[in-house]
């Protein structure tokens, strides 16, 4: 009978962390336990335990791996982009809330979690500083191309990104409030305004290249 290979204590850790973030999704972090965890697994909590200390520890990697999955995402977007409006537009639909990515849920709930944590808030605090500096870069980048007129690029990047955050959470959180469509096209205006851009128009110029090329 051939026998199949254990997963190495990476692959393992991976596998649970992926769990962890699944059923953190499913049921919130204040209704995780281990065992649910195990269970999606189909494993024992004993292995569970073997990996990670304790329940906290186990909430504060798995949100640092979803960080760390959605900043490489984020690069990753930001790359296939040719010019800083482009660059924009695509962190705009990768930003806003889908139904075929449900991650959102777990952000807005590590955002409770994180007043009483300091290790998940500051997981989040670099999360979100990171998507903070990457919108400021491209706006410092559209200016010294001639694409864009901002004389605080530090100041634009905050209010576009609490934007999007804001809207985001009433996507997600309060349905039928307000779609996604409305909230990507609320965000371009924004951006046109912050950007010296005619119009919404123009701040969305690279909307179509980016949605035929993702």
């Amino acid at each position: 009978m051939r026998q199949v290979p254990r997963p190495s204590v990476d692959e393992r850790r991976r596998e649970i962390l992926e769990a962890t973030c699944k059923v953190v999704i499913e049921r919130g972090f204040a209704n995780t336990r281990i065992s649910d965890v195990a269970h999606e697994l189909d494993v024992s909590s004993g292995l569970i335990h073997y990996h990670f200390e304790s329940k906290g520890a186990l909430f504060a990697e798995a949100l640092r791996f979803a960080s760390e999955s959605d900043l490489a995402r984020l690069a990753s977007t930001v790359a296939e982009g040719d010019t800083a409006a482009e660059k924009l537009e695509r962190i705009f639909q990768l930003y806003s809330p889908s139904e075929s990515e449900p991650g959102w849920l777990l952000w807005i709930d590590s955002w409770g979690e994180a007043m009483r944590s300091r290790e998940l808030r500051d997981i989040s605090q670099e999360l979100d500083l990171a998507w903070k500096h990457t919108i400021e870069k491209i706006i410092v980048e559209g200016v010294a191309s001639g694409e864009f007129h901002c004389d605080d690029p530090n100041g634009a990047a905050w209010r576009l990104t609490a934007l999007l955050d804001g809207l985001g959470v009433q996507l997600t959180v309060h349905e039928g409030v307000v779609s996604r469509a409305e909230m990507i096209d609320w965000v371009r205006e924004a951006a046109a305004k912050e950007l010296g851009l005619a119009s919404s128009a123009t701040a969305g110029s690279g909307s179509r290249r980016a949605r035929r090329a993702g």
